[in-house]
């Protein structure tokens, strides 16, 4: 019975987005929309309208920004559901058995003196980079998102060659919760002063006198993008290091 429920919802689910797909221009056609409004209207507006002279960042923040706080949403969701299943999994009561059951696990090799100098020597230079791409990802090819992942992959990297107990103490415990849910924080406030410039959420003042308002708006997004995807990061390494 149950089976036969879940085929049931699937099949009426399924339904509607066939109907739609089956709607859709077919593939490559030269007269569909997307080619003859949608990428012309991006492309000889996208700059004016959406207040990023790049205009991947102008369609990412702006023409379909509840997408990307969609996006953000589900990132920050994994992070607490890893979390949630990483922690209960260490209070679990067999947990301390299988730790002591993998005592005789070998320790990982040491860590290349050269790979630890080198890492530490281009720390300084690749999060400078990373801050860059953030900053600048509304008028060049980058963002929040590259920013972020540039920044946790260091964080990761200075982890390996460092150890544990010494990149942990460079997270601030009490920022640490703002700074995982930076992203999701980043939109809201964002959504909200845009509600107020012109009465929808998110929404971006198109007035010329404006534009910096633009500019600052998407500035906030990307630097909330890009500090709550490192953070996530670095969250979800250091918890399955612990394990």
């Amino acid at each position: 019975m149950k089976k036969a429920f879940v085929a049931a919802l699937l099949i009426i689910t399924a339904i509607p987005l066939l109907i739609g797909v089956a709607a859709l221009p077919p593939h490559g056609e030269t007269t569909a929309p997307v080619h003859t409004h949608i990428s012309a209207r991006y492309l000889m507006r996208g700059a004016e309208e959406a207040g990023a002279d790049n205009i991947v960042t102008g369609v990412l923040l702006n023409y379909r920004g509840l997408d990307t706080a969609g996006e953000v949403t589900v990132i920050f969701t994994a992070l607490v559901a890893g979390l949630a299943v990483l922690i209960t999994r260490r209070k679990e009561p067999g947990a301390k058995a299988d730790s002591a059951a993998r005592g005789d696990v070998p320790a990982p090799p040491p860590v290349s003196p050269v790979v630890s100098f080198v890492v530490q020597l281009l720390a300084p230079f690749i999060a400078l980079f990373a801050v860059y791409v953030i900053l600048n990802g509304h008028v060049t090819p980058g963002g929040g998102f590259q920013g972020g992942a540039i920044l946790g992959a260091l964080f990761i990297a200075l982890t390996i060659v460092l150890g544990e107990g010494r990149t942990r103490s460079l997270m601030p415990r009490l920022a640490l919760p703002w700074m995982q849910g930076a992203a999701l924080i980043s939109f809201v406030v964002v959504g909200v002063l845009g509600a107020g410039l012109t009465g929808y959420f998110l929404g971006f003042p198109a007035e010329a006198s404006l534009h910096l308002v633009r500019e600052l708006m998407m500035l906030v997004l990307e630097a909330g993008i890009g500090l709550g995807g490192a953070a996530i990061f670095a969250t979800l390494f250091l918890q399955m290091e612990a394990e």
